[in-house]
């Protein structure tokens, strides 16, 4: 099958290839808002508005702003550009990451604050496999030993987003084993510009959104604030507060920096056990069982980035970096195996059918967290040749440091987030980091990229607390262990701009995690980290100024592959197993139309098609031939986007996700919890409706979520089964200096 993608791949690409022009462009191109070649909505699409003349701030980029950027990325890749995301009205993250192809996204609660992604198979929970980054700075609570994303960051301070899945990865770490994920942040503008949103809706829905950004001199800057509300669909609450400072100033001839600082503040519900089997047959759109679970997480960031040019050929982007991650997450007990001497605080459920029901105590548990990160890290980019060949040179490294405060304690009222301590633990992690890679266009129409990248892990965990029976004591345990990876990586691209050939491979990589690496006695544990061996080829084609495609096979071989534990026997919701050795093979595709401006109607009316194919297999042992959970086979998503002269202008999106098994014995009778059992496929449609009133500045927006109400399944873990989100209604209003001027078709 891969070979069949892969030629088939190489055939399109030859045909396709027109008379041989240089994949390197000028170096004073000018950069455009949209890669020509592979952005998964449609380009060249009005802005809401004329926006603000920006710079491209110093700050590390992924794919790249340059007009050619994707030409010489030796992968997959993908940029999401500020106005698609203007376009689609997206509450949170998610919605704009289900575009890309390869890439799910499972939408937890209406608040948008977790993200779950999954990259080309992989285990989405809480996003630990896909190495995510804002600015190049890394996201995850603690990036190397618990690269978990419990905080994400709301989609309205982002200007773009770039997602890159083949060799171009050893650029960044430590997790290259499936993709890397960067949001970009707004950019400072050159003059004032303010914008001001409201939005109300379905579900106690409420958002206020406000944005200010200017110029004096030689220093730009842009300030944000945000806050969010709702009851969510299963009477899980959310309350949201963000904010944003943002300030770029030039540092003497030839450098600028960009300081950013963050806060967000975060209360939600989190439902840790879901519907069982006829909860949901009954009445899927129940309210949540286990109302008193809260998580409470508070974030503070800040960073610096300044790029120096060092002479004509050379420059130096040095990134500087902390942040604090507090996380409180109080989960109401609860079991379903009862026991005549415990009180109940309520009980769920059919008590008649073995495990059909869910007994709430009349206690808690709380898992009190405090996660902190701090980061150096210089990127040279050297620019030199070699006889006929043209290099460029980038290398630099990374040290970090990060730490965790692990608190559980046990209340005997659900509500309190106070109780007795039960065991508590203090984690402390430095991590090295080196890379080289060199891109040399060997000839005008073919660029070859090898590279390497070195991580190094020491991971020490002192336990200062530990359960003992039914009681706890203190103790001193300490125990460290180290980790290290080489990983090296080459990528070739060949063709021009209309159409041109890439492929590549690449060692993927994850650090073990601390409970895997140090046992809970304080003994290193011989535990390896996660090592895969990844191939790509594939074409980007570009025949029509109206019409762009991309054609992706794909191959990856995991020698141990960590996954969400999904046992029934297993009550600890972030519980992960060895898979053992995995196969993941498939192809995605994406397809871009202007119809419009192939029609010449003088509207603007632009398809986009989206779709994956991928098999997760297990290897070897008793689940040998059996898909991976939580690894469905096929994906599709199409946006059709519509802009009128009069200011009227709207979007549909579909989306469709087969079928998946939620257990690795590919199981597909419903169990009576709702743990276990297939997954069936489902079809989601969104759209938005929209007028800019250009004399005013103001935008009114109507957004349909769900528009046709499906029940569907997402999840059958961590305790039994959760839905997707229901049909929901959002009115918008926007207003924005300076005025928007008249639309170019």
């Amino acid at each position: 099958m891969t070979k069949a993608l892969a030629l088939s791949s190489v055939v399109v690409a030859a045909v396709a290839l027109a008379p041989s022009r240089a994949l390197a462009q000028d170096a004073s191109a000018p950069a455009q808002d949209t890669a020509p070649d592979a952005a998964p909505a449609p380009a060249e699409a009005p802005a809401p508005a004329e926006a603000p003349v920006e710079r491209e701030p110093a700050e590390v980029r992924v794919i790249g702003g340059r007009a050619d950027a994707l030409q010489k990325i030796p992968g997959s890749g993908t940029l999401v550009t500020k106005k698609e995301l203007d376009r689609a009205a997206p509450v949170d993250l998610a919605e704009m990451l289900r575009r890309v192809p390869g890439v799910q996204a499972r939408q937890e609660y209406g608040g948008g604050g977790r993200l779950d992604v999954s990259v080309r198979g992989l285990d989405a929970g809480r996003s630990r496999r896909v190495l995510m980054l804002e600015d190049g700075i890394p996201l995850a609570i603690n990036p190397y030993t618990e690269a978990d994303m419990y905080f994400a960051p709301p989609v309205e301070r982002m200007r773009g987003i770039e997602v890159v899945k083949g060799s171009g990865n050893i650029l960044f770490g430590p997790q290259t084993l499936a993709g890397t994920i960067n949001f970009l942040t707004l950019a400072p503008p050159d003059k004032m510009t303010v914008t001001a949103d409201l939005d109300a809706g379905s579900y106690g829905y409420m958002r206020g959104l406000a944005n200010y950004g200017d110029a004096h001199g030689g220093v730009r800057y842009i300030v944000q604030a945000l806050h969010r509300r709702g009851d969510g669909f299963r009477d899980q609450g959310f309350e949201s507060t963000n904010g944003l400072a943002k300030v770029a100033f030039e540092t003497g001839r030839d450098g600028e920096a960009v300081l950013k600082l963050g806060f967000h503040h975060d209360e939600s519900g989190s439902e840790d056990v879901g519907l069982t089997r006829d909860m949901y047959a009954r009445e899927p759109r129940r309210a949540t069982l286990s109302p008193l679970s809260r998580l409470v997480l508070d974030r503070f960031d800040a960073s610096l980035t300044h790029e120096q040019r060092l002479g004509e050929s050379t420059k130096l982007k040095t990134l500087v970096y902390g942040y604090v991650t507090d996380r409180v997450w109080r989960r109401q007990q609860y079991t379903r195996s009862p026991s005549l001497a415990d009180d109940y605080e309520r009980i769920v459920g059919d008590v008649g059918t073995p495990g059909g029901a869910i007994y709430f105590g009349r206690n808690n548990r709380v898992l009190d967290r405090m996660y902190g990160v701090l980061g150096l890290e210089p990127r040279f980019e050297h620019k030199m040749k070699t006889g006929a060949v043209a290099h460029t040179l980038e290398f630099g490294g990374r040290v970090l440091r990060e730490s965790a405060h692990y608190q559980d304690r046990r209340g005997d009222y659900p509500e309190s987030f106070a109780g007795a301590s039960r065991s508590e633990e203090k984690h402390t992690g430095v991590a090295f980091a080196g890379y080289i890679q060199d891109r040399m266009e060997l000839a005008n129409d073919l660029l070859l990229t090898p590279g390497i990248r070195f991580e190094y892990l020491r991971a020490t965990r002192r336990i200062l607390r530990r359960e003992n029976g039914t009681s706890s004591e203190d103790v001193f345990l300490e125990g460290s262990k180290n980790a290290h990876g080489v990983i090296p990586g080459v990528g070739m691209v060949y063709g021009t701009k209309a159409a041109h050939v890439f492929g590549g491979m690449h060692l993927g990589f994850a650090p073990p995690r601390f409970a895997s690496s140090v046992s809970v006695a304080g003994v290193p544990q011989e535990v390896s980290a996660e090592k895969s061996l990844n191939y790509e080829l594939g074409t980007r084609v570009a025949p029509l100024p109206w019409l762009r495609g991309e054609l992706t096979g794909f191959l990856s071989n995991y020698s141990n592959q960590v996954i969400a534990n999904t046992s029934t026997e297993v009550t600890d919701v972030t519980a992960l197993t060895d898979a053992g050795a995995t196969n993941i093979y498939g192809a995605e595709s994406g397809t871009t139309l202007q119809l419009g401006r192939a029609l010449r109607t003088g509207l603007i009316v632009d398809l986009g098609v989206r779709y994956t194919f991928s098999r997760a297999l297990f290897r070897y042992g008793r689940n040998a031939g059996n898909l991976l959970p939580y690894a469905p086979q096929h994906s599709l998503n199409s946006s059709l986007d519509v802009e009128l002269k009069s200011g009227f202008g709207g979007q549909l999106f579909y989306r469709f996700i087969g079928p998946q098994f939620s257990d690795e014995a590919n199981t597909v009778a419903e169990d009576v919890t709702g743990r276990i059992g297939r997954i069936d496929g489902y079809h989601v449609v969104d759209g938005t409706l929209h007028y800019r009133h250009r004399p005013t500045g103001l935008t009114f927006r109507l957004t349909a979520k769900n528009i046709f109400d499906s029940d569907y399944i997402v999840a059958r873990r961590p305790e039994g089964i959760f839905t997707g989100g229901f049909q929901q209604f959002l009115f918008g209003l926007r207003w924005e200096w300076p005025l928007p001027t008249a639309q170019r078709q």
